[in-house]
């Protein structure tokens, strides 16, 4: 894949617009998942996942082969990062509900605000990991790769955070 990615990246530079298309569809599932990860919020990583595209297209003249999809994620990061101190700074209320919108999001299925709880009840590492896996559909060894934690790890901490999340929706939400 890197060998692939770096070729890309050349093509891009030349400005091959079937690159950038084939560098999205490969790399824009890890992105988002990354980011869904650092900002804990869907539709803010999907925007900012759009943002680190516009990045890497804008800077890609600054590549230098070596890993790129480490370059790209670095982009992701600063992006998210860039945005959290933004966001830091700017609070945007609902007055008529009186919450933030950071407060009133949650990404509902069947009326059980799944994100909510993998949020607040697992810790970081679970959360990611069921983050990654659950809504951006990475592979356990690519989590394994990405968290730098070894495979037996992830697949362990997964099934175990899975039985947690099982136990928690049926306690609380009787399903």
């Amino acid at each position: 894949m890197q060998k692939n990615l770096d070729e890309l990246l050349e093509r891009i530079k030349r400005g091959d617009e079937e690159a950038f298309g084939e560098l999205y569809r490969q790399t824009s599932r890890q992105v988002f998942a990354y980011l869904l990860t650092i900002v804990d919020e869907y539709h803010t990583a999907e925007d900012l996942t759009q943002d680190t595209y516009i990045k890497i297209r804008k800077g890609v003249g600054n590549y230098q082969s070596g890993n790129a999809f480490a370059w790209i994620m670095q982009i992701a990061k600063n992006t998210a990062l860039s945005d959290k101190r933004k966001s830091s700074r700017i609070t945007t209320t609902d007055f008529e509900s009186g919450y933030t919108k950071e407060q009133s999001y949650t990404h509902d299925f069947d009326g059980i605000p799944i994100l909510e709880i993998i949020r607040t009840r697992f810790d970081d590492v679970d959360s990611k990991i069921l983050l990654m896996h659950l809504s951006a559909g990475y592979k356990h060894r690519e989590i394994s790769a990405q968290l730098k934690i070894p495979l037996g790890t992830v697949l362990w901490r997964y099934n175990k955070a899975i039985k947690n999340l099982q136990k928690i929706i049926k306690e609380e939400y009787g399903q």
